[in-house]
């Protein structure tokens, strides 16, 4: 039971905390002068790499993940399994997205070599013949920049935690 109220005050923390130190994609610098060009320019191409990957999981698209992903590459799935580069690709076939939708987007710069993007999340489809419906999700992903290009390095969701109000 303290884990688990350790655990809820720690992600209430996290979520204070991207709520002050994160961008969202309707800020640009003309509404915010604290927003730079260039954040919002990272903002807008991460959140179109993001969807991408959700399209080419659309279309099995394997050589898109071969360099979208790290070589080094984690991902924790909503449903609880876990996944490497390589397992991800491999087991590609195996899921049948249908459809997804993706929320607003939000950014956490960490430095000027590493960005999270946040976003709630909802997708439907198949795994092996199963059909899975995810939605309320809190989707995360860290990209890295290496030789110039971002990549994904960790990919994690989570289901968000619905909290009654008194």
């Amino acid at each position: 039971m303290k884990n688990k109220l350790l655990l809820i005050g720690c992600l209430i923390f996290l979520s204070l905390f991207y709520a002050q130190a994160s961008l969202t994609a309707e800020q640009i610098p003309d509404k915010n002068p604290e927003v730079t060009i260039e954040e919002s320019d990272l903002l807008r191409n991460l959140s179109k790499l993001e969807k991408d990957s959700w399209e080419a999981t659309k279309k099995h698209d394997t050589d898109f993940f071969r360099t979208y992903m790290a070589t080094e590459f984690k991902g924790f799935f909503a449903d609880g399994t876990s996944a490497d580069r390589a397992d991800f690709i491999r087991n590609l076939d195996d899921f049948q997205l249908t459809n997804y939708t993706m929320g607003k987007v939000s950014m956490l710069r960490i430095n000027n070599e590493a960005v999270m993007i946040l976003y709630k999340l909802g997708y439907e489809g198949h795994h092996k013949g199963k059909k899975i419906k995810m939605s309320n999700i809190e989707s995360s992903s860290l990209y890295v920049l290496r030789e110039k290009k971002w990549v994904e390095i960790f990919y994690q969701e989570t289901h968000a935690a619905s909290v009654k109000r008194k």
